[in-house]
């Protein structure tokens, strides 16, 4: 038993030696050590308190368009992207990461990088979130989880696809 215990205390002695000896950040990739904190990355992508305020004159403006209210697609674009335009993940583009294809079905015609825009996204995303919106029944988080999951089935089973929104509404 002695043995064995000496033998582990000697072969972690013999490894402590091959540790780094420079601070995990010194040894990071350069793009990691300068990539902005996500509260900053946040303020880049959003600009200026003006460019803050102007996004959530649009949002309100969408709400009032759909009939929606503005808590939820400010709880969507928080959920989604944390209010970041550029924020990409897998097939989902922009504040309220909706897919390339679901904005085509939106009406959409433009390339999907083009979904990086604010106002482009909020137009195609908005009435989507308007329709899952109308599914729940006014109710905020199951509009939420109908948006995020897709709310088709839904809608056909209980008849209501002839009420949704099959393409956004030309913005003022």
């Amino acid at each position: 038993m002695k043995s064995t215990a000496c033998a582990v205390i000697l072969a972690t002695l013999g490894l402590a030696g091959c540790a780094a000896n420079e601070s995990p950040v010194a040894s990071a990739p350069e793009s990691y050590v300068n990539e902005p904190r996500s509260d900053e990355r946040i303020s880049t992508h959003m600009g200026s308190h003006a460019g803050k305020e102007a996004l959530h004159a649009r949002i309100a403006h969408f709400a009032r368009l759909y009939d929606i209210p503005e808590s939820l697609i400010h709880r969507s674009v928080r959920r989604e992207s944390n209010y970041n335009p550029g924020a990409r993940n897998g097939p989902y583009w922009g504040l309220m990461q909706i897919r390339h294809d679901t904005a085509k079905g939106m009406g959409y015609s433009g390339p999907a990088h083009g979904l990086l825009d604010a106002d482009t996204n909020l137009t195609y995303a908005v009435p989507y979130l308007a329709n899952a919106y109308k599914l729940s029944g006014g109710n905020e988080s199951r509009a939420i989880q109908l948006y995020a999951g897709g709310y088709y089935y839904e809608a056909k089973r209980r008849g209501m696809l002839s009420l949704l929104h099959k393409e956004a509404l030309q913005p003022e």
